[in-house]
Order: C-alpha cells, then sequence, then structure tokens
C-alpha cells in the first residue's frame, strides 16, 4: 500500500499537466470507442479476411471472460476499496462504489494484446505497449492503485493464452504463426521492398542482381513506388514488378484508393518466403507484416531511418551507420543471406520509343552533339541541397567559353519555371532538354561526356550509366551516398554542421553557399582530365 501510495504522490507532484489530462479524458471516455473499434473490425475483416474474423471472435469471448472473471469472482472476494475513497489528494476524483482489485480495463486491455500478439506475428511491440498506456491511465485518474493494474494484466494474460490454446484444440490445422523456412532450403519467393526515392532505388540494383546470382531458380519480385516504376523496366534479374501509389493514397484518400490499396495487400499476402526491407521505414515494415512471410530481413535500429521499422523484421544485420556507402549497405543484406561474391553493376533498359524520341532530338539540333556535352541539373530533392542558381549559370558560361564543350541544362518534374531562369541567367551558347520521361531522361544522360548537379536522382542515373560525374554535397554525407564508381569527383565545403540531412536550415545553407563557382570548376576540370573523353562520337 506504501508503494501505491508514493507512485500516486509521485504523479501529482511530477507528472500531472493540463496537456496530459487532456489526452487521458479522451482516451478514458468510452464514448470515443465505437468508431475506431469499428473500423478496426472492418479494417481486419477486410484485410484479413476468415483470419480477421477467428481473431475478432477468440478477442471478444476473451475480452467478455475476462470482465466476468474480474467483476463476479476477484473483486468481491478481495473486495479492494478504490484509492480515490481513501487517499486525501484523489478526493477531486469521480470515483465509483465498485471494487478496485483487479482493474478490469487492464485485464480486458491485456487480454485482448495477447490474442492479437499471437495472431498477428510482430503486433506484441505495438499491441502490449498500448495495453500498458491504457491501464496506467486509470492510474493517473486516481481510480485504480498500481498493482491493480498490474493483476488485471496478468488476469488478462492468463484469460488470452487460454483462449487462444482453447482455440488451437478447436481447430489443430490452423496456424497463428506461419513456420520459419528451412534455413538449409534456397527461399523460392522473393519480394525486395524498395518504394523510393529515384536515387536510393538506382542504388539497390546491385543487391538485385547479387541476390539473382544467389538465388537463380527464385521468383523475386520488387514493390516501389509508381513514380520510381521505370527504374525497373524489364530488369533482367526480376520477375515481378509491384507497383503502389502509396503518397497518392494519402493526399486522395477515397474509394479507390481503398480498392487499390487492398488490391496491392492481396497481391503480396502470403507468398513470399523471404522479405527484403531495404529502406527501413515504418511504413515499409507495415508492408512486410501484410506479407504474412515467415522471414523479414532489415536493418539495425540505429541504421533505420524510422526505427519503429525493427518490429517487424525477424534478422537483422549488423549497424554500419553512414561510414559505408549506401550502394555497399544495401549488398550486406545479400552478404548476410550467404552471398561470398557481389555486383556492382546497375542494369538499366529503356524503351526502343525513348531511345528514339532522344535521337530525334539529338537530330534537330546538329550542333549539340558536335562538341562533348556537359548536362547541368540544377533542381534537388529537398532546398538544403541547392546551390546558388547564378553560380551554375557562371559555371556553365565557363565550361563552354574555356573548355569548349556544349553544355545542356536538364530539367525534372514541376523544375521548367526555374530552368527557364537559369537559362535566362547564362550568357553562353547552350542548350535546354525538352520535356522527358524518366526513360527519356536515362536515355539522354546516358549520351553525356560529363554530368554536374547536387545529390539527385540524375547523378545517380548518370553514374548507373558510367558517365562521369561531378556533384556538389553539403547536408549529405559523399562518404554514404555520392555517386558509385572511381570516375566522379565531390565538391564539399565542410561546416561545423555538415552532414545534418536536414530538409531546412536554421542558418543560410552555409554549406552549400561556402562552395564557390571556382571550387566547382577546378573539380570539372579535373574530371575532364582524369574520367572524360573529349572525342566526340
Amino acid at each position: 500500500m506504501e508503494f501505491d501510495a508514493a507512485v500516486f504522490y509521485w504523479i501529482k507532484e511530477h507528472l500531472q499537466s493540463q496537456p496530459l489530462d487532456f489526452w487521458v479524458e479522451i482516451f478514458t471516455d468510452k464514448n470515443n470507442y465505437p468508431i475506431p473499434a469499428a473500423a478496426a473490425v472492418i479494417a481486419l475483416l477486410a484485410l484479413r479476411g476468415k483470419k480477421g474474423l477467428w481473431f475478432i471472435l477468440v478477442a471478444l469471448l476473451a475480452n467478455l471472460t475476462t470482465d466476468f472473471f474480474i467483476h463476479q469472482i476477484l473483486k468481491p472476494l478481495f473486495a479492494r476499496t478504490r484509492p480515490c475513497h481513501v487517499l486525501d489528494i484523489l478526493n477531486a476524483v469521480h470515483c465509483t462504489h465498485s471494487f478496485s482489485f483487479p482493474s478490469v480495463q487492464a485485464g480486458n486491455l491485456f487480454a485482448i494484446a495477447t490474442v492479437s500478439a499471437l495472431f498477428f506475428r510482430g503486433s506484441r511491440w505495438v499491441v502490449f505497449p498500448l495495453a500498458i498506456l491504457g491501464s496506467l491511465t486509470r492510474v493517473y485518474i486516481g481510480v485504480h492503485y498500481p498493482t491493480d493494474i498490474i493483476a488485471g494484466g496478468l488476469c488478462g494474460i492468463i484469460v488470452g493464452l487460454l483462449f487462444c490454446r482453447f482455440f488451437r484444440l478447436l481447430f489443430p490445422s490452423y496456424d497463428f504463426q506461419p513456420h520459419a523456412q528451412n534455413m538449409n532450403q534456397p527461399p523460392k519467393n522473393i519480394l525486395i521492398i524498395k518504394l523510393s526515392s529515384l536515387g536510393d532505388v538506382i542504388h539497390a540494383l546491385p543487391s538485385l542482381r547479387t541476390l539473382r546470382q544467389l538465388y537463380p531458380k527464385a521468383h523475386i519480385a520488387w514493390i516501389v513506388e509508381e513514380k520510381c516504376k521505370d527504374v525497373l523496366y524489364k530488369n533482367p534479374d526480376l520477375d515481378e514488378l509491384i507497383v503502389v501509389r502509396i503518397r497518392h493514397w494519402r493526399r486522395h484518400w477515397n474509394r479507390q484508393s481503398w480498392r487499390e490499396f487492398k488490391a496491392s495487400v492481396k497481391q503480396i499476402q502470403g507468398r513470399f518466403d523471404l522479405v527484403i526491407d531495404i529502406q527501413g521505414l515504418i511504413k515499409t515494415g507495415v508492408i512486410a507484416f501484410l506479407t504474412q512471410s515467415p522471414r523479414v530481413i532489415g536493418f539495425d535500429k540505429k541504421d533505420c531511418r524510422e526505427w519503429p521499422n525493427t518490429w517487424f523484421t525477424h534478422e537483422k544485420i549488423p549497424f554500419m551507420g553512414k561510414k559505408v556507402h549506401v550502394v555497399d549497405r544495401y549488398l550486406s543484406m545479400i552478404k548476410a543471406l550467404g552471398a561470398k561474391t557481389v555486383s556492382h553493376e546497375f542494369p538499366l533498359v529503356v524503351p526502343e520509343k525513348a531511345e528514339a524520341h532522344i535521337e530525334a532530338f539529338w537530330k534537330s539540333n546538329p550542333e549539340l552533339p558536335a562538341k562533348p556535352i556537359v548536362a547541368i541539373h540544377h533542381g534537388v530533392g529537398f532546398p538544403t541541397k541547392r546551390w546558388p542558381m547564378e553560380r551554375f549559370a557562371q559555371l556553365g558560361d565557363r565550361i563552354v567559353k574555356e573548355l569548349g564543350f556544349n553544355v545542356m541544362l536538364t530539367w525534372g518534374p514541376g523544375e521548367e519555371d526555374s530552368v527557364k531562369k537559369l537559362s535566362s541567367q547564362m550568357k553562353e551558347k547552350h542548350w535546354v532538354s525538352p520535356p522527358n520521361t524518366l526513360h527519356e531522361s536515362i536515355a539522354m544522360l546516358k549520351r553525356m561526356s560529363l554530368c554536374i548537379g547536387c545529390d539527385t536522382g540524375p547523378m545517380h542515373l548518370s553514374a548507373a550509366q558510367g558517365i562521369p560525374t561531378v556533384s556538389l554535397f553539403g547536408p549529405t554525407n559523399p562518404v554514404y551516398s555520392r555517386p558509385h564508381g572511381s570516375n566522379h569527383e565531390v565538391v564539399v565545403k565542410l561546416q561545423p554542421c555538415s552532414f545534418c540531412h536536414k530538409h531546412s536550415c536554421p542558418t543560410q545553407i552555409e554549406c552549400m553557399t561556402a562552395i564557390t563557382v571556382d571550387d566547382a570548376f577546378s573539380a570539372v576540370q579535373k574530371s575532364v582530365k582524369e574520367h572524360v573523353n573529349a572525342q566526340t562520337p
């Protein structure tokens, strides 16, 4: 009892606050439960089918049994008065005259959590923390002692286990969890999860090739966001491409989005005996969970961009940090599967239509291929990567005037106005690329002698095709994410805050503005001398 009282005094002195009061009130108000509960039931039935129905029935029976056992047997037996009738500091609490020990709420929450953990792999890392938080709200408002919560939680766990055991006796053929794959047998169906971005998907191509070399007879599928799917067009190492529109669904959630989402879940559910999550996000972890695969490989907690991703993985590769290039980091997953040798190839296939489109542009601009062409791509994924536009214009002019090369300004979706502005700032003759699809951009970049830009997808597309690059780095670490290969130059001006990876800068983006036109031009000269074939086709 002294421990229980001490907890209440500590809460009053150190924990109580208006924001917490607000959320606890919402959480404990039973009028708020029907809508999310109904939504959860509908989602379970829609996404999990028969398994969702069995879960709902077992969880409901476990909940009702826990409620009856605690209310009708244990509480009258122990007849413990609620703390809000005993402790003076809790006099303001609305308090019923029913008994306190054990807590019915804790029993119900832990019964549901136990059944959830047994029915759905990986869910224990979510449901039990939620059960604990939900139960502790009863302590916070002063209607249960901490020991009431512990006793109620134990009752709920026991009843949940018993009902799951009883269900297994009734249906012995039903497996709560898929059997783990025999490690001595090669997997037959493999799913790679790498949704985006463009550069990251490119960096994962050598892992796909190495995986194919390791398992030449396996069916290998890749799930990817719609905007990056063209990078994997007719990839010789891939058997199936699963395209999703998660970003579109989040922005335009409607009946059509729900149908697409449900179809995508059906497309991956119960098919794969090995899943490789190369992204490390919460959403990719959820995708891995929805596959119901018995074996999911992912990153170490510290290497994940969103650490809850580890809740959904079975095997984790050792921590590497940002001191290893991202290509090698991805390859380490395939090494963990047993690959002795790795590939550093980036297979990219372009449709004939895209090649013809670029060839037509070349023929309509005969002066352009008369000299080696340098592509300048000024666009970036987020603002802190951006180098000042006027410096790109000055750099382009110097390349034309001092090196005698032709310059082409390339651009991507949403960058048409900015490339026109950049073009207006250049004094020397140059070209602006036409509107291109991703396939057409690949075909165009393949014809370049050198590509210049910041840490962006086009730099990695160029590098994947063996084109030399000069890239300007600031908030991102070039050791980790520079263009892969030995024929690339990187310009970086170290600052105390370098490699922060922030999308907004609290100062003046000194890591990028410190790079001068002379710095960039020197790197271009070095690249021309050591890497660029200055002979025209």
